[in-house]
């Protein structure tokens, strides 16, 4: 059985989805998945590319939002 390929919403690299985390949104709340099994938009980010993604807008664009997105529960979850 082949494993699944993602993109990461900030580098746009492709990888096995077991190496990239799934984040959601949630209202105007942007949250982990690491468990892949939320309801919701999601997307998929290396943890590695936080910064980039918030830098390029990544999750609004990935999220389909037009408005700006909380992040303080990812960067949170992501400090851990």
């Amino acid at each position: 059985m082949a494993i699944p390929i993602r993109s990461c919403i900030a580098c746009r690299k492709r990888e096995n989805k077991k190496d990239l985390l799934r984040v959601i949104r949630v209202g105007a709340q942007v949250v982990a998945d690491p468990e892949n099994r939320k309801v919701g938009r999601g997307g998929w980010l290396h943890r590695e590319c936080l910064e980039m993604a918030i830098t390029r807008r990544s999750f609004e664009r990935a999220l389909k939002s037009d408005e700006n997105l909380d992040l303080a529960p990812l960067v949170k979850y992501l400090q851990k």
